[in-house]
């Protein structure tokens, strides 16, 4: 590319024009959806798969299955990108105002720190960013499990993760990592009574997935805090609210607290989620200095400048926080309101997806669901054979969806 070819490049990718182009898409994205409902409610004909435009994906495809978040990322978050992107060549100091955007909404108190001297040389604070949340569950098993081993006490239909990286521990390197799974309530909860009393002098690590996933489920804040005070302080509690923003309670019943009240307590999140940035990879933890020193010795680097701007913004636009959350509400209670017509079990769900038992083997229908571009899941095959798990989708999407499993269940039927 010559020097006039490259002008021209830039200039066609200004801030504002990026910025219109990105916006003007994801109206159009959304115009077309509710214009598709409307001319499904007007004339009576079911929806198709041909209709769908789902944002962050190709036309024709509904992708229900990965957890993401169907309305797509704040407008702030894309143009905080654009403001950036032509910097990137400069190493960023952006995570300053990243954690400045986290204190104010978790309402945590910062460190009073010298404008004088660099972020990195500022006094350490309670968070800890990260390159997704997975980044954050990688290190605590590398500083928990790696070295020396230990327990995973975990729910039996917990996320998992660290219990996976304990198994690996111990099945390729054969460290000394014992994992144990707490059965839960008959509602698929966590039991927290029955957590307890699985921790021993040798237990590392108790793991809480609130809302849990693939349940659903929620615990309160208050019963947390009971299970925190009663088991052994040197057991680090771990507590992934990757999904806790989709609660439906306000305020939400975050842990965050109870990881400032507690040294062996760290809170996890994630902006995959609720702020729609999965392929940025962005993270945070909140901690002791105790927990966080022991993570440090593992870390290779925090998130990248784009994806810092971008989460800031995110964090600050309340108004389309709240959106992604009443959109996954609307779907969760259009499902439920056809699961019952249907005669069909499922788990009601704090997260943004919802376990249904379609009454025969999972894995043949959503093969079959997949030849029809329409992707869910199936979870914990060994337990929930026939089971499938769907992600929240918009209003359009849904009704896709609901529309192609009726077929696929009536022919296997």
């Amino acid at each position: 590319m010559n020097n006039s070819d490259n002008e021209s490049f830039q200039k066609g990718l200004t801030r504002r024009g990026f910025m219109k182009g990105a916006i003007a898409a994801g109206a159009a994205v959304t115009l077309s959806d509710k214009l598709a409902m409307a001319t499904k409610m007007i004339s009576g004909k079911a929806p198709t798969i041909e209709a769908v435009r789902g944002v962050g994906v190709d036309p024709g495809l509904v992708r229900m299955s990965l957890n993401e978040n169907p309305l797509g990322p704040s407008p702030r978050a894309v143009e905080a990108i654009a403001d950036r992107m032509f910097g990137v060549n400069r190493y960023g100091t952006e995570l300053g105002d990243l954690m400045q955007a986290l204190s104010e909404f978790d309402e945590v108190e910062l460190p009073k720190r010298d404008p004088n001297r660099s972020f990195f040389r500022s006094p350490p604070g309670p968070f800890i960013l990260s390159s997704g949340s997975s980044q954050i569950l990688g290190l605590l098993s590398l500083a928990y499990l790696s070295r020396e081993g230990g327990e995973v006490v975990e729910a039996e239909f917990g996320y998992g993760q660290l219990s996976r990286a304990g198994s690996f521990y111990k099945e390729i390197f054969g460290v000394d990592v014992n994992v144990i799974k707490a059965t839960m309530t008959k509602g698929y909860k966590h039991d927290l009574d029955v957590m307890a009393d699985l921790i021993t002098e040798k237990t590392s690590l108790a793991v809480i997935t609130n809302p849990n996933n693939p349940t659903g489920t929620l615990l309160q804040t208050e019963e947390m805090d009971q299970f925190i005070a009663k088991i052994p302080s040197s057991v680090v509690v771990v507590i992934d609210e990757a999904y806790l923003h989709f609660a439906e309670q306000d305020p939400i019943p975050s842990a965050i607290p109870l990881a400032l009240k507690y040294d062996n307590v760290i809170v996890v999140r994630t902006f995959s989620k609720a702020y729609a940035m999965a392929a940025l990879r962005l993270g945070y933890g909140v901690a002791s200095q105790k927990i966080q020193t022991e993570l440090r010795k593992y870390s290779t680097g925090g998130p990248n400048v784009l994806a810092s701007v971008a989460g800031a913004a995110a964090v600050r636009d309340l108004d389309h926080l709240q959106k992604s959350r009443e959109v996954v509400w609307q779907f969760k209670h259009r499902l439920y309101e056809e699961f019952d017509k249907m005669g069909l079990e499922y788990i009601p769900s704090q997260g943004t997806f919802i376990m249904v038992n379609i009454n025969r083997p999972a894995r043949a229908v959503v093969t079959e669901m997949r030849k029809r571009k329409v992707s869910v899941s199936s979870r914990r095959q060994d337990e929930f054979k026939n089971w499938i798990r769907i992600s929240a989708g918009t209003d359009y999407e849904t009704e896709v969806f609901l529309k192609t499993l009726k077929d696929v269940l009536s022919k296997a039927s």
